[in-house]
């Protein structure tokens, strides 16, 4: 049997399963990412950009919301604002706090995205059926919450 055929018991195992479809994910976003005439934006910023929204958010909301350090969000953040996506505003309600809007030519890039992303998920559903893809979708964020809250215990 050659190393890189998959048995039975190894099509299974749910982590590689997970890093497949992540890289593979990510292949189809690099793809799609580079059709788009976007200098300087890359898929390392599409999940916090995406996170945005089209109401705004705040930096700590955002890095709350994405699981990552409020450093982290703020890098990814500052090469957003470098490329002209986003924007940041002192917050009217709390002069501490800083809230991201998209600007317009970012809001307009982020319906091109959000619209293939639906795409791409119309084409899961013909693939596993609507319900299937659904499920699949409730199943993964129950395990993402299992894993928020229990990473962190010893």
């Amino acid at each position: 049997m050659n190393s890189c055929e998959l048995t039975e018991e190894t099509k299974k195992v749910a982590p590689k399963l997970v890093y497949l479809l992540k890289r593979l994910l990510d292949e189809w976003m690099g793809k799609k990412l580079c059709r788009i005439d976007q200098p300087g934006f890359n898929s390392a910023h599409l999940p916090l950009f995406m996170s945005i929204g089209k109401t705004g958010i705040s930096n700590n909301e955002l890095a709350a919301k994405m699981n990552v350090t409020k450093q982290g969000a703020s890098k990814i953040v500052k090469e957003l604002e470098a490329i002209n996506m986003v924007t940041s505003v002192k917050s009217p309600d709390d002069a501490r706090v800083v809230m991201l809007h998209f600007t317009p030519e970012g809001e307009a890039f982020y319906h091109n995205l959000k619209n293939q992303v639906m795409e791409l998920e119309t084409q899961y559903k013909k693939v596993v059926g609507t319900k299937n893809y659904e499920t699949a979708i409730e199943v993964m964020l129950k395990l993402v919450q299992f894993h928020e809250e229990n990473n962190c215990i010893e």
